[in-house]
């Protein structure tokens, strides 16, 4: 099987995630250990205060990790995370920035940088994620 593309990591994420899809998400950019996801600010994702939900908060900066993880070439799912809000959540546009920190064999640590389309920090995560390989992941 051919190693696939960065292009096409890209779009088989962009594609393939109906929960993406439906909360305005895309991955933008990927490489090798980053990514780079971009959402939507609108009125389905915001709290009873008007900002931005942690929750859709925390989706983007979990789907900023796994998309970086997964550019390792190596699918994953996340084991843990814990994420720091910084800043109320406004503007037109969010954007999460993962990078790679530390990748073994098992587990790979991504940090997650969250601003706004006015180059506010938002919210910084860490997430440990699995890697799932080979005949591990099949029952």
């Amino acid at each position: 099987m051919e190693k696939e593309t960065m292009e096409q990591l890209r779009d088989r994420l962009n594609s393939s995630s109906q929960f993406l899809q439906s909360n305005d998400m895309r991955v933008i950019e990927v490489r090798e250990g980053h990514a780079k996801v971009e959402m939507i600010i609108d009125e389905q994702i915001l709290n009873v205060h008007g900002f931005v939900h942690g929750g859709a908060l925390f989706s983007l900066a979990d789907t900023a990790a796994g998309a970086a993880s997964f550019a390792t070439g190596r699918d994953s799912v996340t084991l843990s995370a814990s994420i720091n809000y910084i800043k109320p959540g406004t503007g037109g546009k969010l954007i999460g920035i993962a990078q790679e920190i530390s990748r073994g064999r098992t587990t790979g640590v991504y940090e997650v940088f969250i601003f706004n389309d006015h180059e506010t920090l938002l919210s910084r995560a860490t997430f440990t994620m699995f890697f799932l390989d080979g005949e591990r992941h099949k029952k």
